[in-house]
């Protein structure tokens, strides 16, 4: 596992020198205070503890299960300026964002799993066939895994985090947390504020690159979800299976926007400008690729075009709202976003905004191509950035096909005023989150999956699934009946034959004919006679 970047790209920075992760501000250069990685022997130490504190963790009720974490997040909340600071410092992120996006779902997630886990996480019964299966009853119960790896990357090293630690404590789990060696300080203060009113060892956290996150894996934890890239994906895949750990993959993403013919293009525009540029473009589900039906495509880019020339990029701690774009948070990004700008310009993109990074420090402006097509990596693959590249379209099925192409599969949009057709063109793309006039925002809102397909991996987060897949089942089944033997116990003999003939004879109804299913049934009715006769002897 030599390759895994925990980042939301395949992009890794070394950053993890002689045990200390370093790093500069994306804003000036500045030096950032270094964090101590951990070693393999600590991450099997914190693991332990873990293990221990959610032992008893378990066996409180849900009900006091979510009371604590509630009490967690609000704390978490009361330091919202804290958090904000860090994120800003280390990543750029604008002020405005951190508070709107990565901050603004949280309270939400606290809301939702601890009003709603206990009546999702109740047990259910198992009705049994009555004439096969007489006196018998089962439940099912939700079991928590135990410890829980946590893996997440530096786009979102607070929001992402809170949506899946949040039903994984309350579902009885532990969690050992490990942040991207970007987003360290993020991940050091999210662990301190939620950790400070949780029972001791129950959330853990490990600091480092690839090598503490295979450690960790490898430390005897009992589920892995990741969120990053591709590669990192494989890689996580790959150790988890030598224990048969599972595990939970949110991947990267291609993800295409589709502008029909009738849309309303105001709103296309500022709908894909906002999912296309926010957090510098350094969003798994941002729109990356934007298909335009060609009788409107040229009105739709002008629109748009407008939209990204206005948007202000800078560092806005010192006026409040000042900038709507900040930087991208990492040179390596950086650098991915220029190849596959200036690659789609050498195949003959045209830039119409942008194009050109600036030479203060991390800016990349927020970029419009048109004249592009499949063969350029923009449009294959995941550029992480401020760019979105126009292709035109002659109709609604090319749109279709072109936004199907590839294999990534995270979300997609429809952009249209006729809301039956957008929903009928939606539920034809191979994505796991399709959004009509809307991209991207489902994810912030815990009560709706969020899943993906091919490249962009598996299992889900948000809403009553997530949580179901942060347990297991455990069936419990109490048989009353009191008599020696079951029907289908031993010795055998033709009336057993007869009722299992029977059985099978009984499905297939008058398919044989009428006189062969009464012959049958007749025979299955013996078989049963004769087996509960012969079950009450001792």
């Amino acid at each position: 596992m030599d390759n895994l970047p925990n980042s939301a790209s395949t992009a890794n920075s070394k950053v993890v020198v002689d045990g200390w992760i370093g790093g500069v501000s994306p804003l000036n250069a500045q030096p950032l205070a270094p964090v101590q990685a951990s070693n393999p022997a600590s991450i099997r130490e914190i693991v332990a503890k873990a293990r221990a504190a959610q032992t008893e963790w378990e066996k409180r009720p849900v009900a006091e299960r979510a009371r604590l974490v509630k009490r967690a997040g609000q704390h978490l909340m009361s330091h919202a300026a804290e958090v904000s600071a860090v994120l800003h410092t280390e990543l750029g992120k604008t002020i405005t964002e951190t508070y709107a996006v990565d901050l603004g779902s949280t309270p939400e997630v606290f809301r939702y799993y601890t009003r709603h886990a206990a009546g999702m996480l109740k047990s259910e019964a198992v009705h049994f066939n009555p004439v096969m299966f007489p006196r018998k009853r089962a439940r099912v119960d939700r079991m928590p895994h135990g410890v829980v790896a946590l893996l997440t990357p530096w786009n979102y090293p607070v929001s992402i985090p809170v949506h899946n630690l949040v039903p994984a404590l309350i579902a009885g789990n532990a969690v050992v947390m490990k942040p991207s060696e970007h987003a360290a300080r993020t991940g050091e203060v999210l662990w301190r504020l939620l950790a400070a009113h949780l029972p001791e060892g129950l959330l853990g956290l490990v600091q480092g690159d690839a090598v503490a996150g295979e450690a960790l894996i490898r430390a005897g934890v009992d589920h892995v979800i990741f969120v990053g890239g591709t590669a990192g994906g494989r890689a996580v895949a790959h150790t988890a299976a030598d224990s048969l750990t599972p595990v939970a993959l949110e991947l990267g993403g291609n993800d295409a926007a589709i502008v029909l013919e009738d849309a309303d293009l105001d709103r296309a525009a500022h709908g894909i400008a906002w999912a296309g540029f926010l957090n510098a473009g350094q969003s798994c589900a941002g729109v990356e690729r934007v298909y335009v039906v060609k009788a409107v495509a040229e009105e739709f880019t002008t629109r748009l075009a407008m939209i990204a020339r206005n948007l202000r990029p800078g560092d806005d701690a010192a006026n409040l709202g000042s900038a709507d774009i900040g930087p991208m948070s990492t040179a390596r990004q950086l650098q991915t976003v220029k190849s596959h700008v200036d690659g789609a310009i050498s195949a003959g993109a045209k830039v119409i905004v942008g194009g050109e990074a600036g030479a203060y420090q991390h800016f990349y402006p927020p970029t419009v191509l048109t004249g592009v097509n499949s063969t350029m990596r923009i449009m294959s693959e995941e550029t992480f950035g401020p760019v979105i590249p126009i292709q035109v379209v002659e109709n609604e099925a090319e749109a279709i096909a072109e936004a199907n192409r590839g294999e990534f599969g995270l979300t997609g949009s429809v952009w249209t005023r006729n809301f039956e057709r957008g929903e009928q063109v939606a539920r034809q793309l191979r994505v796991g989150v399709a959004t009509v006039n809307n991209h991207m925002f489902s994810g912030a809102d815990p009560r709706a999956p969020w899943a993906g397909r091919g490249l962009s991996g598996y299992g889900v987060q948000n809403s009553k699934l997530a949580l179901y897949s942060l347990t297991r089942p455990r069936l419990v089944a109490v048989d009353r009946h009191r008599t020696p033997r079951e029907l289908w116990w031993f010795p055998y003999d033709k009336s057993l034959l007869d009722l299992g003939r029977g059985l099978l004879a009984t499905n297939g109804r008058f398919r044989d004919g009428p006189g062969r299913w009464l012959l049958a049934y007749a025979r299955m009715l013996r078989g049963v006679a004769v087996r509960l006769w012969w079950q009450r002897k001792p």
